[in-house]
């Protein structure tokens, strides 16, 4: 009778054992489920992240040509890839040009090309030359190692001594903002405005 009582306690132990060894497994599985899912989103947030802060756009020059009248009406913006950026598709980018009383905003046009920018609406499209291609060149693109001339019409003529801003904005990537004004006197058919 001695030993029926410590064998009958002996399986509730062993039940009881084997109830908390399921529950640690299944808390187990819960946590490593749980951590797979975190670690897939906290690699696609910094992949985000990265491409987000790592992409920027560096000006190289900005001139304005017409000349009549002492202003500039065609913008010629040459640009470049910031050191380790990823490429930049032009359809994913909006151009802005605020002067002193109004602006405009531009998208691309693969139809222009800044050889015949007479031909750009006003406020409407900016066009693009590739003036040094990357190894990894593709039309329509911003790649490593390209150099593109972005080519536009102001909102209207730009006068002498007048504040400008210009700003290209990625859809993914840090905007390229170049803040400028015209000379005091211009009198040349090209002017250069930046740097």
């Amino acid at each position: 009778m001695h030993w029926q009582r410590k064998a009958e306690m002996g399986m509730g132990t062993l039940i009881i054992f084997i109830a908390m060894i399921l529950v640690a497994a299944v808390a187990a599985s819960v946590l490593i489920s749980t951590t797979g899912t975190l670690q897939n989103k906290a690699l696609a947030t910094g992949k985000a992240t990265t491409q987000e802060v790592g992409t920027s756009l560096s000006a190289v020059e900005l001139y304005g040509e017409d000349g009549t009248n002492q202003s500039v009406n065609f913008m010629y913006m040459t640009i470049k890839l910031a050191s380790g950026s990823d490429e930049i598709r032009f359809s994913d980018t909006l151009l802005s040009m605020n002067l002193d009383n109004t602006s405009a905003d531009y998208e691309y046009a693969s139809a222009y090309d800044c050889d015949t920018s007479t031909s750009l609406v006003v406020g409407g499209d900016f066009g693009i030359k590739y003036q040094i291609t990357g190894t990894n060149n593709k039309s329509g693109y911003l790649t490593k190692g390209d150099v593109v001339q972005v080519c536009f019409v102001a909102p209207r003529e730009v006068l002498e001594g007048e504040s400008i801003k210009v700003s290209l904005i990625p859809m993914v990537g840090s905007p390229l903002v170049v803040d400028t004004a015209t000379p005091d006197l211009m009198v040349d058919k090209r002017i250069s405005l930046y740097p």
